[in-house]
C-alpha cells in the first residue's frame, strides 16, 4: 500500500482559518471565503458550461483583484472574518497551485458541512 503524503502546510492553514472564527459573525464571513475557495478551485471539465467557467474566473478574480469594488469587497470580508488580507491571498494562491486540490476541497467541504 502506497501512502500519499499531502502538503500539510495547507491543512495547517485551513485549521488556522477555522480557529479565527470565534463568533457567529466571523464564522459567516469565513464561510464566504471558504466557499469562494471551493468555487475558484473547482476542476475544469471538458463539457462544463460557459457559466461555470465564468463563475470560477470571477471567484479567482475576487481573491486577487487589487483595485475596484471586487478588491474592496474582498478586504471587507477578510476584515469581518478577522483574517489578514495578504495572508488570505497567499493562502488562496497556495490552494490554487497545490497538486492535492482534491484533498483540500474535501477538507474545506467537511468544514463547511459541520
Amino acid at each position: 500500500m502506497v501512502r500519499r503524503i499531502m502538503n500539510t502546510e495547507i491543512f495547517v492553514d485551513i485549521e488556522r482559518f477555522v480557529e479565527a472564527a470565534n463568533s457567529p459573525e466571523k464564522t459567516l464571513f469565513l464561510t464566504v471565503i471558504l466557499q469562494a475557495l471551493l468555487d475558484a478551485s473547482k476542476p475544469e471539465t471538458t463539457n462544463e458550461s460557459e457559466q461555470a467557467k465564468y463563475d470560477r474566473d470571477r471567484s479567482i478574480a475576487w481573491f486577487f483583484a487589487s483595485i475596484g469594488t471586487t478588491a474592496s469587497d474582498f478586504e471587507v470580508v477578510c476584515d469581518m472574518a478577522g483574517i489578514d488580507v495578504a495572508y488570505t491571498r497567499e493562502f488562496a494562491s497556495k490552494i490554487l497551485r497545490t497538486k492535492e486540490i482534491k484533498y483540500v476541497r474535501k477538507k474545506i467541504n467537511a468544514i463547511l458541512s459541520s
